[in-house]
């Protein structure tokens, strides 16, 4: 039977698929499926003779080609497949390649950010860093289903050389959260990171770091000098004892007198956390320009995030090395200890916690015990770095007023 137009347009739908089927070429044919769709196709068998395995091809459907289109095209196919060829397998192989394309690293990476990290993660612009910085330039044009534990291992490798191992594990952390992501949007994805891959054990993790007085001393004394917005972001660190994810992001909205509250959605136990700002913090925060949003910008539209230069920086002209700004915190603890500071009230000036009973039902907010147990910090501080800083101006300023020390400060 030789196809018109008029005999496909007759053809009604039936129950199950109904192939129309013309001699020119053969194998050339038109499906018409129950719903009514009417499709052109060309049906042959892929490497010649009746053992070869049968192909369908979809040459596209009726209404957007004509039949003679339809017909050209499967003529050009049958010639192909005279030639050896197989058009629907080079057809699935193409898709498939496309497929991978649309999914590289890079992209997937680009993904993460918007549709997780930057909705669950208080921490996303990290994971950007990272992303940006270790994982893309290596495997971003990679296919995501492509990436092998043999190429993370050497990527791991050249980061562990030149920055050490654990920002090696730092790199795998995002990378296998990345990975984990994807594998619960794709079926046929299987992250290949395994149990193993990390450079340093929990163990060698954790850290005990504690800054000495000298280390203070000579820390304070840089950043006296150091430019806005780095020198003023380390020193609320050590006069709030807050992580420094946290001060980095602080908002002008967020101070309401001398009290800093950070919003569950950024606190890191997911509760908003008071946070009293006593003299010495408060008149820091009184020399900020307010340039935007944020306390620390250097952008006016975002937070404060040039922390490695800087960093290295404070390292090279203190001679204080092998820390971390987290130390600050584990210091403040222990200069709070120093200070009489009761361990639970210490605790819960750094947002731990408390368990059992006293965790659970005590929802005294312990505002002006927290206060008093800064404020003994910076006494702390005051004694350690010297009249040259300003955790000293205190002194002047209850001189002027006439008000007493509150209890608790050296």
């Amino acid at each position: 039977m030789k196809l018109t137009k008029q005999i496909i347009d007759r053809q009604q739908a039936g129950p199950s698929d109904i192939f129309l089927w013309d001699g020119s070429p053969k194998g050339f044919g038109v499906r018409v499926r129950p719903g009514g769709t009417k499709s052109f196709i060309y049906s042959y068998r892929a490497g010649g003779g009746r053992s070869a395995p049968k192909r369908r091809y979809t040459i596209g459907q009726y209404g957007s080609l004509t039949l003679e289109q339809a017909r050209k095209e499967a003529q050009r196919l049958a010639g192909r497949v005279a030639g050896g060829c197989d058009p629907a397998t080079e057809r699935t192989a193409q898709r498939l390649e496309f497929e991978r394309e649309k999914n590289t690293v890079a992209i997937v990476a680009d993904e993460f950010i918007d549709r997780y990290a930057k909705l669950k993660l208080r921490s996303w612009q990290e994971y950007q860093r990272i992303l940006d910085r270790n994982i893309k330039p290596r495997l971003g044009r990679r296919p995501v289903h492509e990436v092998t534990r043999r190429e993370i291992t050497s990527l791991l490798d050249d980061v562990a050389d030149t920055s050490g191992a654990p920002m090696a594990d730092h790199v795998l952390a995002i990378l296998r959260k990345l990975l984990n992501w994807h594998t619960t949007r794709d079926d046929g994805f299987q992250s290949p990171i395994v149990i193993g891959m990390a450079r340093t054990s929990p163990r060698e993790l954790a850290r005990d770091r504690v800054l000495n007085d000298e280390e203070i001393r000579r820390i304070w004394a840089v950043l006296e000098r150091h430019p806005y917005p780095f020198g003023a972001l380390v020193k609320l660190l050590f006069l709030t004892a807050q992580r420094r994810q946290e001060v980095a992001e602080m908002r002008w909205d967020e101070i309401q007198d001398d009290t800093w509250t950070i919003p569950a959605k950024r606190y890191k136990t997911k509760i908003a956390m008071a946070v009293p700002l006593v003299p010495q913090a408060m008149q820091i925060v009184r020399t900020l320009p307010n340039c935007g949003q944020f306390l620390f910008t250097t952008t006016g539209t975002t937070p404060f995030s040039g922390f490695s230069k800087a960093k290295a920086h404070l390292d090279g002209a203190s001679g204080v090395s092998d820390w971390v700004l987290h130390d600050i915190r584990r210091t403040c603890r222990t200069l709070m200890v120093r200070a009489d500071i009761r361990p639970d009230i210490a605790e819960r000036v750094l947002g731990h916690a408390i368990p059992g009973v006293a965790g659970t039902y005590d929802r005294h907010d312990y505002l002006n015990e927290k206060r008093d147990a800064l404020e003994a910090l910076a006494g702390r501080l005051r004694s350690i770095v010297g009249r040259s800083s300003d955790v000293v101006r205190l002194d002047s300023e209850r001189r002027a007023t006439g008000k007493p020390e509150r209890r608790g400060l050296p």
